[in-house]
């Protein structure tokens, strides 16, 4: 399946319908945008808003160590 669409100059693409329907997108669905061998690559991210509260957890991480973790998986995921 491929199409061809073009950049606005907002710099939005439309994700040609072919594509939405496939993954099921919808209006306010979000994408996670990378860089993989010199391409970009979308993929649609599941919310985790509903199964918010869900797990319960008898530990606590401070506000600076729940940073310091993503900090450390955002710099190992887009290290040079």
């Amino acid at each position: 399946m491929s199409n061809i669409t073009s950049l606005t100059q907002k710099g939005q693409v439309v994700i040609p319908k072919s594509i939405r329907n496939h993954f099921n997108l919808k209006a306010f669905d979000k994408l996670f945008f990378r860089i993989e061998n010199n391409k970009i690559v979308a993929e649609p991210v599941n919310d985790t808003n509903g199964v918010f509260g869900m797990f319960k957890t008898n530990s606590y991480i401070s506000k600076q160590k729940q940073k310091s973790i993503v900090k450390k998986f955002i710099e190992s995921k887009f290290k040079k």
